[in-house]
């Protein structure tokens, strides 16, 4: 074992209290945050003393697993096999008073209740909080789960995201009256068809599509798209052929494994999602595509387009959509072509027409009769506005924001407010 990996564990072993348990595995993994940032984990796996491994090669009954963040030392998350927890009782907290508790996370995350993180939600045996600054929530942010089984013992501590503190905040008071953030969402209001299962038919429905709008109603932040989308490469093109290939096509082998060595992890080298698609990959990857285009869909010629490239799991995914198929790009219809980046060479490919194939014998929708203006001033009284703090890139801090969001549309034909979710 790696001198500074028996370091690590010995410090889990003591902060975790792991004296009666064996470290019978550990491995590492790598992942990017929602900055872009390379993250490596160690986990640890933590056996009873004197308990039987079982044939079947997983862990016994009150096994720690432990993840550590490899770099910063900081535990990620503790899951007791089996929900039995077989540490020294001492080290953590009971459920109640959920007082011990927050102590308990404080003491172990560095974090400062009330300042960073609250509680979001409680259940009989859980507790969920979310990162905040100043008790006002805040995105991209963070995640913590702690869980209990019927004695009172912890089985379950996360921690996932981010909890910014003070220093990352533009602090500044609320101001997003409804005459400022009504405008936007005016702007954020389209007209969407969704399918409506009990007629079996495509519902035309106004929707207000959920936005971050800064304090001073300048402008909007959009949701985060996820970190595979950070190296997301928009394109436009309608793909076209005069005739097909001949041949067939066959898969490769895909490795979407996360683990690595120890050597890669003390390197601290950047996750291969981190590092940008050059001009010279994304036109390899559009000559591959359309190589594949005319090899699995011959006649397809004119019918889709190339919507975009980014990089996911160490592979290119090239997006391809409908063209003039409203109902098919509403639900996000395409074909994901999984490129192999050394080699620019298509491995895989996932079609989502089934989908689309459920909803297909579906009555098209009626034609709207409601105006945007109408459908807005229908859904004035649902919209829900919250503040927020906001990562900016633009400013490289979390700024104050509001967040616009609506559970309820308006059915464009009759002017009745649905709600969303009942669809």
């Amino acid at each position: 074992m790696n001198e500074h990996v028996r370091k690590m564990a010995d410090q889990v072993r003591e902060w975790l209290g792991l004296h009666q348990h064996q470290l019978i595995h550990h491995y590492f993994f790598r992942e990017v945050d929602d900055f872009h940032q390379t993250v490596y984990t160690l986990t640890t796996e933590w056996v009873p003393d004197h308990a039987e491994l079982p044939d079947d090669g997983s862990n016994p009954a009150g096994t720690a697993v432990v993840d550590i963040n490899f770099h910063t030392g900081a535990v990620q998350r503790i899951v007791f096999v089996h929900n039995t927890n077989s540490a020294d009782s001492e080290v953590y907290p009971t459920p109640d008073p959920k007082e011990y508790v927050i102590e308990w996370i404080e003491d172990l995350t560095g974090l400062t209740f009330g300042r960073q993180f609250l509680i979001a939600r409680e259940h009989d045996h859980s507790i969920t909080f979310h990162a905040a600054v100043d008790n006002i929530p805040v995105s991209p942010g963070g995640t913590i789960e702690v869980s209990f089984n019927d004695n009172g013992e912890l089985t379950l501590f996360s921690i996932d995201g981010h909890f910014p503190s003070e220093e990352h905040i533009q602090w500044e008071p609320f101001a997003l009256t409804p005459d400022k953030y009504e405008p936007v969402a005016l702007e954020q209001c389209h007209l969407v068809e969704l399918p409506d299962q009990a007629q079996e038919k495509w519902l035309p429905v106004f929707g207000i599509e959920e936005t971050f709008i800064t304090n001073d109603a300048e402008r909007t932040i959009p949701f985060q798209m996820g970190a595979d989308k950070q190296s997301f490469v928009a394109k436009d093109e309608v793909m076209r052929w005069s005739t097909p290939m001949t041949g067939t096509w066959k898969p490769g082998d895909m490795d979407l494994s996360p683990d690595v060595s120890v050597e890669t992890a003390r390197a601290n080298k950047p996750h291969p999602d981190t590092i940008p698609l050059t001009e010279a990959e994304v036109a390899a990857c559009e000559r591959e595509v359309l190589r594949f285009m005319r090899l699995v869909y011959p006649k397809e010629s004119g019918k889709r387009k190339w919507t975009g490239v980014y990089l996911q799991d160490g592979y290119i995914i090239a997006e391809i959509q409908r063209i003039g198929d409203q109902v098919a790009n509403e639900l996000d219809v395409k074909i994901k072509v999984v490129i192999e980046r050394e080699t620019c060479t298509a491995i895989n490919y996932f079609d989502q027409e089934a989908l689309y194939g459920a909803f297909q014998h579906f009555d098209q929708a009626d034609d709207a009769v409601v105006s945007r203006d109408d459908a807005v001033a229908y859904l004035r009284p649902y919209l829900q506005m919250d503040p927020m703090y906001v990562y900016d890139s633009e400013e490289d801090h979390y700024i104050m924001c509001g967040k616009l969001d609506c559970a309820y549309g308006v059915d464009a034909v009759t002017g009745d407010v649905i709600r969303l979710n009942t669809l």
